[in-house]
């Protein structure tokens, strides 16, 4: 089980390092578009996100036409599911293995 334990720390450790990743990029995005910059209408866009299960909707409103993203693989999402996942996966392992050794020993 130590070794199933080290694969799913590697799991876990990848997932929080992409999941960093992920949110720094989304604040990068969000940032700008806040920001003025050329094209911007004064005092920037207004950036807002809309969710639903796996997937997100990124809109810029507070121009003079409001841009709207299609709909994408939400990674936030994704990844946090994937933590428990693999988490659960894992654990459930140890319950049914230290439930069939008390079984064993209660026989004995």
């Amino acid at each position: 089980m130590a070794n199933t334990g080290v694969k799913v720390a590697i799991v876990d450790g990848l997932c929080l390092v992409a999941l960093a990743l992920v949110l720094q990029d989304l604040a990068g995005r969000t940032a700008y578009a806040a920001s003025s910059h050329y094209g911007a209408p004064p005092g920037g866009y207004v950036p807002s996100f809309s969710y639903s299960i796996l997937m997100r909707t990124f809109t810029m409103s507070g121009g003079p036409l409001a841009l709207v993203s299609p709909p994408t693989l939400d990674w936030v999402q994704l990844l946090a599911l994937i933590l428990v996942v693999a988490n659960g996966w894992y654990f459930y392992g140890l319950w049914t293995k230290s439930k069939k050794k008390a079984a064993v020993t209660s026989s004995s």
